[in-house]
């Protein structure tokens, strides 16, 4: 059993929900089904069904994630909790139930292969020695540099349109490579600032592009460095975090990690020129 994971919603209304909670979170569900609509809001989730308890919509339940929810079930029943939900898949391979507590609470249990935030709870165990690592020297002061990767009008000057960049631990950190795409695909949507040395450091969380929708809900993070050499900087991207098991699994990291060993290095490839020539390149 891991940590809180969903806070599920029944509606009578399904695509009438989704609807609100689209503009009351300012993103797209990222799983849309016709019995689960699912939202990711900072690496917890909340989930909606179609009216499902007899007591009425309106009703709410929590749920913690676990690998075994009939085992986990079984284990709190033993302690004296009583079954209120049963133990059923639901649809593509994600399978909850929920027991009263003793006192009447219902506590529910979820395994959702769709929907796994490894940051809310990751270990060293979780996370493999494989990173991506490029670099690239630039004719332009290490301050310069900064400012290029720390701001989002930094950011627009050579590499996209759009960018939302606020400088501090948990601030966001997103880039907009399609900024004409609904929200929720335009790039980077939801990741984050983790930390940063002013001038030489900056962390933060990234995902995968819309096209890898298998992975685009987990986090990895990259590591910028800036060290100054000669009259110039040398930049440093190292993207790690890379999962070791459970989704791991997923055919489609490896696919994942192939695109950013190539977007990365085209990403110091467009710094390069833009810091030889002063201009965006198309």
């Amino acid at each position: 059993m891991h940590g809180l994971r969903t806070f599920k919603l029944e509606t009578k209304d399904l695509d009438a929900a989704k609807r609100f909670y689209e503009r009351a979170l300012g993103k797209p569900p990222y799983f849309d089904q016709p019995f689960y609509v699912g939202f990711d809001v900072d690496g917890f989730e909340i989930g909606i069904t179609p009216e499902e308890s007899p007591r009425g919509a309106g009703q709410t339940t929590t749920y913690l994630a676990a690998d075994d929810v009939d085992a986990e079930m079984k284990r709190w029943i033993e302690l004296g909790a009583s079954e209120h939900e049963p133990a059923s898949d639901v649809g593509d391979g994600i399978r909850v139930g929920a027991v009263l507590d003793p006192f009447g609470n219902a506590v529910g249990f979820i395994r959702n292969p769709h929907f796994s935030p490894r940051l809310v709870s990751a270990s060293a165990d979780d996370v493999s020695a494989r990173e991506i690592v490029h670099e690239v020297l630039v004719p332009i002061a290490r301050e310069r540099a900064w400012a290029l990767w720390s701001t989002g009008e930094g950011l627009t000057r050579w590499l996209v349109d759009d960018a939302k960049v606020e400088l501090r631990p948990g601030g966001a950190y997103e880039i907009y490579f399609v900024g004409s795409a609904p929200e929720g695909s335009r790039g980077s949507e939801g990741c984050r600032v983790l930390a940063f040395v002013r001038g030489r450091m900056l962390s933060f969380t990234w995902n995968a592009p819309p096209t890898l929708a298998k992975t685009r809900h987990e986090h990895t993070w990259v590591v910028i460095e800036l060290v100054d050499e000669g009259e110039g900087t040398r930049v440093r991207v190292t993207h790690t975090g890379w999962p070791t098991s459970g989704l791991r699994d997923e055919p489609q990291w490896e696919e994942t990690f192939v695109y950013f060993d190539r977007a990365w290095r085209r990403v110091l490839e467009q710094l390069a020129s833009y810091a030889e020539t002063g201009t965006k390149p198309a």
